[in-house]
């Protein structure tokens, strides 16, 4: 070997050493982004959980109230009835709260279980209707659950149970590309309470915890949903009460 060999060898031996210390950078990286990937995606799955296994306390005790009032008046027919419903709610409910997705089949239905005890609860003060895409039936999607039930239980807490009767709850579900869109439409007094300034853009709390977690399905690599919340009474064409349209990211569709 040359002297002049020795410059060139150095020089070899100096790229392979840069090359491997960028291939080893570049696989530190990969395996770092994984373990975070991996860290968030069950940070998300825990959180979503724990927003699943939430129910209105206060929608429970107004439950076992009516059930109470039932029992006094000795409706027994009509007590067994609602104390059948409702436990297979609360079934449902802690059933969900296990998992990170359900079928939507099984998320109308305890949407429509939960409306028919709010209608029977209520009575006269509003009915309701619920409307589902034709394309929604055939295919077997999957949703996170307990994304709508919050929206409804605000149009019927805020906006129908105060108006006492002729009060009606429209729930639409359609097919938009590869995202469900549910319309929660109702005519009641608008989401603030009777004789106060309360407006719309004071938003529950049930709204906002909506948002986070749409925004989270953003965050670890899902498809961004969205909450769109429209004033009837504003606009030319004034109306009562409040529409509620949200954007959720259809899972697995078979």
């Amino acid at each position: 070997m040359t002297g002049t060999d020795h410059p060139i060898l150095l020089d070899i031996i100096s790229v392979a050493i840069i090359i491997f210390f960028l291939v080893y950078l570049f696989v530190l990286h990969n395996k770092r982004k994984k373990e975070k990937d991996l860290h968030d995606s069950k940070l998300f799955e825990i959180e979503t959980k724990a927003y699943t296994s939430q129910m209105s306390p206060h929608f429970i005790y107004n439950s076992l109230s009516t059930l109470q009032h039932l029992i006094m008046n000795d409706e027994k027919q009509k007590a067994f009835d609602y104390v059948s419903e409702f436990s297979l709610l609360m079934r449902q409910t802690l059933d969900n709260s296990r998992k990170s997705y359900v079928s939507l089949d099984d998320e109308i239905s305890f949407l429509k279980r939960y409306v028919g005890l709010e209608k029977f609860r209520f009575g006269s003060s509003f009915d309701y209707q619920f409307n589902i895409d034709a394309p929604l039936k055939i295919n077997n999607y999957n949703i996170q659950p307990m994304l709508i039930q919050p929206i409804i239980e605000n149009a019927i807490k805020h906006g129908l149970a105060p108006k006492k009767e002729g009060g009606f709850l429209n729930v639409s579900f359609f097919l938009r590309d590869d995202m469900l869109e549910c319309i929660v439409d109702d005519n009641g007094i608008g989401w603030k309470k009777p004789n106060d300034s309360i407006s719309i853009g004071h938003e529950s709390k049930a709204l906002n915890m909506i948002k986070e977690r749409l925004n989270m399905l953003k965050v670890t690599g899902g498809k961004p949903g969205k909450l769109e919340i429209i004033d009837k009474s504003q606009g030319a064409n004034p109306k009562s009460g409040i529409t509620v349209k949200v954007f959720i990211p259809l899972i697995n569709p078979l």
